[in-house]
């Protein structure tokens, strides 16, 4: 063993003093081109070097690992087998051979698979040309397991700079093809852009389905579109727009149809450290109803934020139109680990349109956070309260959820003490 073990540090570093001194590759004004290995040979006629036995080929940024390696110094034209990994500036990549060009700086690499960040990528070949690769018969995800709980596969994958453009495919949870995927752009390191997948049970939809997807069609524009369907005769369908109009400009709006059509449409600016928006909201029932509001806030302290708004609303009766304003200011702040608390003083003029409409000054508390008692087990609650003097308080919200982390799942079981009513969610966790 000791005496293998000298001979092969032997062999590497005779190839390296020649390769320094005398090697063609190294020598030639085409590229330069280092090879390590436990052997090489080199046949002048063909101009081509064969090196075996832990090749390390090197040239630039471009690394190359296998344990046969053919490099052809007329063509520059690489060919290598068993155990080849590849690292490049777009990632790192493994696969059973490969052939790749130094000219025309493209190539293929079978049983491809690697990784662009905490993305993983696997295909039956991966086709590298300059700065894009090109997975066909592709599956990514960003699940690390070695059999991933999700996973999406489609036929044509694409890979340039920092996105992924997928010429449709399906959405796999384990092995089994759950939801058909159109095609879709993404950034692969932002959670927001990625497929989502609900499933879930509660009063009012049944067993339930919903996915929703983001394409980014540019820097500045991203559509998302969806739906979904549950056996107590629900279905949603939902798209919109986000669009960075200016820096700093943010136009958002969403159109869904969910038993009636309801739009809805906000315009933000960041003007650092203060946030101006306006939105508007509308229901297309029967009749119609909706909601005009506009907001200024920015940061108090560094765990609090304050804001002031203004909000009117109306809503079509057959004979008449009801309308009301509310107005005040509103603090909400991270000071208890976990949760999110506010209280706002408010004023309310104008109709009732719900039952915790208030006329005249009123306060608001909110809070909304969970407590991890276990190491996947989590208890969250959300609720919101309007006080008035003389009044019993007027609940908004008030819900509690059991959550628990399956590794890319998450499964929350629910209980709303407003309607009285259970629900049940499973849902991707990427």
């Amino acid at each position: 063993m000791q005496l293998a073990k000298i001979k092969t540090v032997c062999l590497v570093l005779v190839f390296a003093l020649l390769a320094g001194v005398s090697n063609p590759v190294l020598a030639s004004t085409l590229r330069e081109v280092e090879i390590v290995a436990q052997l090489v040979e080199f046949d002048p006629d063909s101009r081509v070097y064969r090196a075996s036995g832990g090749v390390i080929l090197t040239s630039g940024d471009f690394q190359l690992q296998a344990e046969t390696v053919f490099y052809d110094q007329e063509t520059e034209v690489i060919r290598a087998e068993q155990g080849v990994k590849l690292q490049t500036a777009n990632g790192n990549w493994e696969g059973e051979a490969l052939v790749y060009s130094f000219r025309g700086e493209e190539g293929t690499l079978t049983a491809f698979r690697g990784a662009i960040g905490s993305s993983y990528y696997t295909g039956r070949t991966g086709e590298l040309r300059e700065e894009e690769i090109l997975v066909q018969g592709g599956s990514f995800t960003r699940c690390a397991l070695a059999s991933p709980c999700v996973k999406i596969k489609a036929e044509r994958v694409r890979l340039v700079n920092d996105r992924v453009e997928v010429g449709g495919g399906w959405l796999y949870l384990k092995n089994f093809p759950v939801l058909p995927l159109p095609p879709v752009a993404f950034t692969p390191d932002q959670f927001e852009n990625w497929p989502r997948l609900e499933l879930g049970v509660n009063r009012t939809r049944g067993l339930y389905m919903i996915g929703r997807l983001t394409h980014q069609v540019n820097e500045q524009v991203r559509l998302n579109y969806g739906g979904g369907v549950g056996t107590n005769r629900w279905w949603n369908i939902q798209g919109g727009i986000d669009w960075d109009l200016l820096p700093g400009l943010v136009l958002n709006s969403t159109l869904t149809w969910e038993e009636y059509f309801r739009g809805s449409a906000s315009l933000r600016y960041n003007w650092a450290p203060v946030q101006f928006r306006a939105a508007v909201q509308r229901n297309w029932d029967d009749l119609t109803s909706g909601e005009h509001s506009l907001a200024v806030g920015g940061p108090l302290t560094d765990k609090s934020h304050l804001e002031l708004s203004y909000t009117s609303s109306f809503e079509e009766e057959e004979q008449d139109v009801l309308q009301r304003a509310d107005y005040g200011l509103h603090l909400t702040g991270r000071w208890l680990s976990g949760f999110i608390l506010g209280a706002g003083l408010f004023y309310g003029e104008g109709d009732h349109l719900n039952d915790y409409s208030l006329n005249g000054w009123y306060l608001r508390t909110n809070w909304s956070g969970g407590i991890n008692f276990a190491r996947t087990w989590r208890i969250q609650v959300a609720g919101e309260t309007r006080w008035q003097a003389g009044i019993a308080p007027r609940w908004v919200e008030k819900q509690v959820n059991l959550v628990k982390d399956l590794h890319c799942f998450q499964v929350a079981l629910g209980y709303d003490l407003l309607d009285e009513s259970v629900n049940f969610n499973f849902m991707l966790n990427w």
